[in-house]
């Protein structure tokens, strides 16, 4: 039997304010779902242009040099964390930011999160503790290519 691996293993939408995030490192949409099987309304898409960009598009200078600690040898020193690596950290600040606001202002009381896994894991480091405790399902795949009837689709 041929697995479908669109869907979420049975999880079905609370039927309470949902607030429904998909995410990849380039676009997030912000859907809210007021019951399990009803309409989703769109409340937000935000975009991170930086994260179609070349490294070196970023940044323009070359990596400083630095000598070896024994010897004449020299090397480029290489950044703790890439330019599109930051961008991503301030993407997923921006969304965690917005589902703050809508949540303390009573929007939706339960997050799903859709999301490719490396973001996931920086948007669950920046949500908030009353976020955190109102998340009730995450799905780490890349939603992209997902529309939003493809999105609801797994949730079904």
């Amino acid at each position: 039997m041929a697995r479908n691996h669109d869907k979420t293993d049975g999880f079905l939408l609370p039927n309470v304010n949902t607030c429904i995030v998909a995410c990849s490192a380039a676009e997030a949409h912000l859907y809210l779902s007021r019951r399990r099987f009803g309409r989703w309304i769109l409340l937000d898409s935000m975009q991170n242009p930086g994260a179609t960009l070349r490294e070196q598009d970023v940044y323009s200078d070359r990596p400083g040099r630095a000598f070896d600690r024994f010897g004449p040898g020299r090397h480029a020193m290489s950044p703790e964390e890439t330019g599109r690596q930051h961008g991503l950290q301030i993407f997923a600040h921006d969304i965690a930011q917005r589902l703050a606001k809508d949540f303390s202002a009573g929007r939706f009381s339960q997050l799903v999160l859709v999301a490719e896994p490396s973001l996931l894991g920086l948007l669950r480091r920046k949500l908030s503790a009353p976020l955190k405790r109102s998340l009730c399902f995450e799905v780490p795949k890349n939603p992209a290519d997902f529309d939003r009837e493809r999105l609801r689709a797994m949730f079904t």
